[in-house]
């Protein structure tokens, strides 16, 4: 892989971990007005709960990204960005285009879900 590749991946995943950091802050200020604002009553209650479930959940997949995110730039410092971390081979360029936080080739990948 170029070295303007690498620039390039590792730009867009910047930009992504900037992303993910925006939201989290915008979904904390929801949270504390969502608290504050929230009824007494049990049907209050209820969408307020089921409301941090979804929260919860939305938090956690994007956790979760951060952390390949992470790993992927790391991979980038460390020279082994591209290169599938199962087999050794190297990532399909529109496989990293689509999703640049992957660390698996597609066959490889498809064998990890199986």
């Amino acid at each position: 892989m170029t070295r303007n590749q690498l620039d390039h991946y590792r730009e867009v995943l910047e930009q992504q971990l900037t992303s993910i950091g925006e939201t989290r802050n915008q979904q904390q200020e929801e949270f504390v007005e969502g608290r504050e604002s929230v009824g007494t009553s049990s049907e209050d209650k209820a969408t307020g709960l089921e409301t941090m479930e979804v929260d919860s959940a939305l938090a956690d997949s994007e956790f979760q990204l951060e952390k390949k995110i992470r790993h992927a730039l790391l991979r980038i410092e460390q020279g082994s960005y591209g290169i599938c971390e199962s087999c050794g081979a190297e990532i399909a360029d529109e496989r990293l285009k689509a999703k640049p936080s992957v660390s698996l080739c597609l066959p490889c990948q498809k064998k990890h879900e199986a």
